[in-house]
């Protein structure tokens, strides 16, 4: 009997357990693209909150390289002043650092890196400077990712002006982490994210955005790319191509391309040795008249999707185990009762009998 009651102790204090530790799995289950090179494109200062909405971002178009291991990135953005009044303030775009928002709800993105960077305005390159923010860090529900490392530029429009603008950059897109539930596998992750565009006088009229496949990857090796820009792919320029008009972003609006595999042994510092011919590639492409292609449709996938796995079921398995665990307390509770009273019945009945 002691035996008994011993193992149903030792039960117990195992389910305890196992209920108190679903804290650290739920949130080590938190969806989302860890380690990805990805951009943020915003207004920074809180001084600078009046200039919100009053510029607008009418269009844009965003050219990306996808290498083993990084990516190439140019963006042309069209902007206009809506007022007439002058306006100064500040762009910028942040190292690196953590986005709330994605495919669903509590999905975080951290952005790893961003590298030779530079923008030019009205065909003038601007001037940059390195910031830190640390108390950008304390707004969950912000526009503005939590970063303390931001690349800055400033920028003045004359009243009702328009001006282009032009940046190129290069991110590590090496190191993703992309976790489904408690599934997580390493892969080459892009993000851009035009949830950032909220700051800006909306809707953006349009949006143009543009995917090559560089170094030999081919659409086998995309594991999958954001829905809703209804990208179709040229076969001959390895080139996907895709489009929203009319459009105030959200979370549902940001960019995701997942590919290849992780490389242990990649050298980031070896690919920016190539900086200025890696520019000159993406302007190449930028200036070719990739809206005359003939696209055709292609699955683009669940860039968010990984292979379910025994230890990354365990965790929910567990869970599953502590909501019945009251249930299974129970039963073996009545079990023990019925079987002790069924053997305090035969002692008894043994004993009379002497």
């Amino acid at each position: 009997m002691k035996t008994i009651v011993h193992k149903f102790l030792v039960t117990a204090l195992f389910l305890i357990a196992v209920a108190t530790s679903q804290k650290v799995f739920a949130n080590a289950a938190q969806p989302g693209v860890w380690n990805a090179g990805g951009t943020v494109y915003t207004m920074l200062y809180p001084e600078d909150s009046l200039t919100f909405k009053k510029v607008q971002m009418v269009e844009e178009k965003i050219y990306i390289q996808l290498y083993k291991g990084y990516a190439v990135v140019k963006g042309n953005y069209l902007f206009k002043n809506t007022t007439n009044e002058k306006l100064n303030f500040k762009m910028g775009y942040p190292v690196n650092g953590i986005y709330y928002g994605g495919e669903i709800d509590l999905n975080e993105v951290t952005l790893d890196s961003l590298s030779n960077f530079k923008i030019k305005a009205n065909d003038s390159w601007l001037p940059l400077l390195k910031e830190n923010h640390p108390e950008l860090n304390n707004d969950y529900k912000s526009p503005v990712p939590s970063s303390d490392n931001w690349t800055v530029w400033q920028m003045t429009f004359a009243p009702e002006e328009t001006q282009t603008v032009e940046v190129y950059f290069i991110v590590n897109t090496n190191n993703a982490q992309v976790r489904q539930g408690y599934n997580t596998e390493q892969r080459n992750a892009f993000i851009y994210l035009l949830e950032s565009g909220s700051v800006w006088k909306n809707p953006i009229e349009k949006g143009s955005f543009y995917v090559q496949l560089m170094d030999g990857l081919t659409t086998e090796n995309i594991n999958g790319i954001s829905q809703g820009f209804g990208f179709r792919y040229n076969e001959t320029h390895k080139l996907y191509a895709g489009a929203k008009t009319n459009f105030s972003p959200t979370p549902k609006d940001n960019l995701v391309v997942t590919y290849y595999e992780h490389n242990e042994h990649f050298m980031f510092d070896k690919a920016l040795l190539q900086t200025e011919n890696l520019f000159s590639k993406i302007d190449e492409m930028s200036q070719s008249a990739l809206e005359t292609l003939t696209y055709t449709d292609v699955q683009t996938g669940n860039p968010y999707e990984v292979e379910s796995t025994f230890w990354g079921a365990f965790p929910g398995l567990l869970t599953l185990f502590v909501v019945f665990a009251p249930f299974i307390i129970g039963f073996i509770a009545v079990v023990i009762i019925i079987w002790a009273i069924f053997k305090w019945r035969r002692i008894r009945r043994k004993n009379k009998r002497m």
